[in-house]
This record gives structure tokens, sequence and C-alpha cells, in this order.
């Protein structure tokens, strides 16, 4: 956005120009006292599409957190089935062929006669390995003594969650800095349309003037045609300039999630002010200390430095359990007190032998907790670069700023001189409007430079993370 609002000016200096002059020298006006964009910064971090998926995330990982210590309560769980069942596998039982010879001994030597057979006879059964008419209801809790991955899991869920949050806050960083860099393009292309507009109102006096000289005979009426083709070059650049407007609103409004073409304050005091003096080494410094992504690696290290625990933890440690299940279990649905069944557990389980399972799981966990190491190092020298840069582009701008400030001057005296002379009819039009020309070019040039100077100023203050 802010290139090709630089290439447009670019393309912009070639027309003509008027007399305004912008006061860019008044005294210190620090980002925060600007209340209008500060209130566009606010509205963009409530408001910000990309803020509110932060959040969805955010939200996500404390959901986590909480299922990571509700896992090391006690669970009450209620159950009941309820079977029918036809066909399947069945076993042959022979309880007949087993009891009745024994049964029929026994009246025997009840009835002192030999042939005598028992009126107790059974039945060999079939019994069906799927129980028909069945059902178990029951109570069952279960609670984790000890468990070392519940343990670590919950700390790790919790650096997570830290990681989540400094996430957030980079985002919201970044976006600080886009609605600053928008805004300040947007007062911009306001501050290049006064200029387009004075411009205007200087070449409309000088038709009035060329009339004048035309109607006394002084000159020709080709002055007033070249008089009128420059104003509509001049209101060319005002649309031009309107239609930028539009651009940099839309766009605006976009990162604060509003309405594209709602309407922005200018506050052009912003635009106008100057910039604080800083120190490259004691901004690379502060970054160190207010970047948050910064934060986030470290929540991360600090995860995977809790994973590297957790396996060793488990690699020397058991689990221990209790469990326990009150309830009802029988065949037809009834509860009965013949049905009724109580059950405690008491559990312990360690792994004797994984195939190295733990070992490598331990391994690399310690691998990633070094490459999080690593990669803040990395960080931490690509930000000190970046503040570094920053600066540097700094400096540029505020020299570009001062070139500009010298052409203006120059201009201005150029123009005050010929204009002076036209109007003694000393020189020709085409040297009042090149004369004319060179204000604008400078007015424009002076203008970028000091928006730069000033969205670069903005970029350090991001960079340095204040």
């Amino acid at each position: 956005m802010n290139k090709f609002l630089a290439f447009l000016f670019t393309r912009q200096s070639l027309g003509v120009g008027g007399l305004l002059t912008l006061s860019l020298l008044s005294p210190t006006h620090n980002w925060g006292q600007s209340a209008v964009l500060e209130g566009y910064i606010q509205e963009g971090l409530t408001a910000n599409l990309g803020i509110k998926q932060q959040n969805f995330g955010i939200a996500k990982q404390q959901e986590a957190v909480r299922q990571s210590k509700g896992l090391g309560k006690p669970k009450l769980a209620f159950d009941a089935n309820y079977t029918v069942a036809v066909g399947g596998r069945k076993i042959d039982f022979p309880i007949g062929d087993l009891l009745n010879p024994v049964y029929d001994g026994l009246y025997q030597l009840q009835t002192m006669d030999p042939s005598a057979k028992s009126p107790l006879q059974l039945e060999n059964q079939a019994v069906q390995f799927l129980p028909h008419n069945f059902h178990e209801t029951k109570l069952s809790v279960a609670y984790p003594i000890f468990n070392s991955d519940l343990k670590y899991n919950r700390q790790i869920q919790a650096h997570l969650l830290q990681s989540k949050s400094a996430e957030k806050a980079t985002a919201e960083h970044e976006l600080r800095y886009q609605i600053t860099e928008a805004y300040l393009s947007y007062l911009r292309v306001l501050e290049a349309e006064k200029i387009w507009l004075n411009a205007k109102t200087v070449l409309t006096e000088l038709r009035r003037f060329n009339e004048s000289l035309v109607k006394n005979n002084v000159a020709t009426r080709d002055v007033v045609a070249t008089a009128d083709y420059e104003l509509s070059k001049a209101d060319n650049e005002i649309f031009k300039f309107k239609s930028q407007q539009n651009t940099a609103r839309a766009y605006l409004n976009y990162l604060i999630n509003k309405d594209l073409q709602s309407e922005v304050i200018a506050d052009t005091a912003l635009l106008h002010s100057s910039v604080s003096a800083y120190e490259a080494e004691q901004l690379v410094q502060q970054s160190l200390e207010n970047r948050p992504e910064f934060a986030a690696l470290q929540a991360g290290q600090q995860a995977a430095e809790t994973d590297v625990r957790r396996n060793a933890a488990n690699s020397k440690l058991p689990d221990f359990y209790l469990g326990a299940s009150f309830g009802f279990q029988g065949f037809g649905y009834t509860f009965s007190k013949e049905q009724a069944f109580a059950l405690a557990q008491v559990g312990l389980t360690y792994d004797l032998f994984d195939g190295g399972v733990r070992k490598s799981k331990t391994e690399e966990a310690r691998i990633q907790a070094q490459a999080l190491r690593n990669q803040t190092e990395q960080v931490q020298q690509l930000v000190a670069l970046q503040v570094s840069s920053a600066w540097n582009a700094l400096e540029a701008a505020q020299n570009s700023f001062r070139t500009a400030q010298i052409g203006l001057r120059a201009a201005e005296e150029t123009f005050r001189i010929v204009n002076n002379k036209y109007r003694a009819n000393q020189v020709l039009l085409l040297e009042f409007l090149d004369a004319q020309n060179r204000v604008t070019t400078a007015k424009l040039q002076q203008l970028l430079a000091w928006s730069e100077v000033l969205v670069k100023e903005a970029g350090l203050r991001k960079a340095a993370g204040l």
C-alpha cells in the first residue's frame, strides 16, 4: 500500500501546483497522543478478523487445559445394558447323563427295588454363548492415584496456552503497525489533495489575470487557453487523489473490520508531528525484552522441556489407579438381591519392555527443546537485524526530508521572483508555469518524504516492540 502510494506521488509530481506550505516542524507529537489513531487501533484490536481468529485459538487451548485437569480427577460413570440373543455358538453340557444314574442308584437304595427309576430326571443342556435376557446396570468409579502422563500433560497444556497468548500479542503488535501505516497513508493523500486544490486556486487567479491582459490588449488569447489547460490538468490530479482516498480509506476500514466506505476522521496534526530521537543499541535491547515472539518461543521451549521430563518419568515410574463398580447383574431385568454385586480394584501398570519406544520419545522431546533454543537465538539475531535496518531506514528518510525541505524553499523563492516578473510582463507564461510546477513538485516530494519518515518511525517502533 505504501509503495503503491509512493509510486502515485511520483507520477503526480509532473503536474502544476500551488503555494501551500506544510508546517512539518511543530513540537513533538507522540503516537500515543493521537486519540483518533489510538481509537482506530483499539477498534481494530477488538474487531479485526485476524485477532478474532487468535481468540478462537486461545479459547480452544483453554479448553485443552481444562480437559487436562479433568483427566486427573475421579470419574463416575453410569452404565446400563440389556442383552437379547438368538442363535450363535452353544456348548453341550451332559448333566443328565452324569447325574441321572446317581439319582437312580440313590432311589433304588431307598426303595430296595433294583429296577426302580428316580422320579427326578435331568435333561442334557445346550448352553449358548450369547446371553439371552441378560442385563447389567452399574455405577463405576475410576481414580488415577498416580499417572505421570496426566501430571506433565497439565503443565504442557498450560505452556501451550502461554504460547497461544503470545502469538495473539504478536498479531496485535503487527496490527498496530498496519493500522498506523494505513492511517498515515490516508492522511498523506488528503494533504496531497490540499496541495492540488491550492494549485487550482492559484491557476484560477492566473486565468483571471491573463483575461485582464487580453482585455487590455497586453497579451493574446492563447494565454487564457493555456491557463484553462493547466486548470484541467489540476482537476485531473484532484480526481486521482480522491480515488486514492477511497482506496486508502477502504484499506483502513478493512483492518478494523468496518464497512469499506465508512468515513475516517482525519487527525492532520499527526502528519505534522516531529520525530523522537532513538538510540540503536538501546532499541535492540528493548526489542529482546518486549517482542512477544520471544514469549511464544519461551513457552514452546518450556513445553518441550516438560515433555522430556514426562517421557523420562514414564520409563521409571509405574501408574497406580483405583476402581470400583456397584450394581445389578443377571438374567431377567430385575433388581433383586440375588443380582446385586460390588467390585473393587487396585491396579498398577508398568511397561517392562517396549522395544525402546520410551527412550526414543524422550530423545525426540529433547531434540525438540534444543531446536527451539536454537530458533530463539536465530530470532534474536533476526530481530536485532530488523531494528538495525529500521533505524538506518529512518535515518535515510530523515535525510531525504531535509533535502526535500531545501528544495521546497528554493522552489518557493524562485516562484516568488518569477511571479512578480510575470505580473510586470518581464517573463513568459511558460517560465511562470515551470516555476509553479517546481513548487508543486517540491511540496509533493516534501509531503512524501515526511510521511515516509513517520512510516519508518512506526516501523522502527514495531521492530523494537514499543
